[in-house]
């Protein structure tokens, strides 16, 4: 036997025994990492309970209105975290301010949830003329 299929032999041998205890390890840890339908369940229903609380209020709804216009996205954070989302709901999710959609008639604010990995919840306004 000369010298490179030893080493070869080695190579082809030694990554296996590396790799499978860092398979094991890993794979534990994703699942869980991995978000339940208890979660999506949870901040679909914050982002419901949110929409009918921002709906009654006018200063809430309001201020939502005029950040959906304005894009901005700390003010509207704001109201969410007044109208039942916590700051853990918050962290790391994207938030999308979005305008337009509507034929007249009362203006409307829609909030709703993607979960997870992103976490992504989406404000919109459904007139398409504003005046606030």
């Amino acid at each position: 036997m000369d010298r490179n299929h030893v080493c070869m032999n080695l190579l082809c041998i030694t990554p296996a025994f590396i790799l499978t205890p860092l398979v094991l390890t890993i794979v534990p840890i994703t699942a869980m990492a991995q978000p339940s339908s208890g979660d999506d369940a949870a901040l679909q229903k914050k982002a419901i309970e949110a929409q009918a609380h921002v709906k009654a209020n006018k200063d809430d709804r309001d201020q939502l209105m005029i950040a959906v216009k304005t894009n901005e996205v700390p003010l509207a954070k704001q109201v969410l975290l007044r109208n039942g989302f916590t700051a853990e709901d918050l962290e790391n999710a994207k938030i999308t301010l979005r305008t337009g959609g509507g034929k007249g008639g009362e203006d409307e604010i829609e909030i709703s949830v993607t979960c997870c990995n992103p976490k992504e919840i989406t404000i919109q306004r459904t007139l398409e003329y504003f005046t606030k």
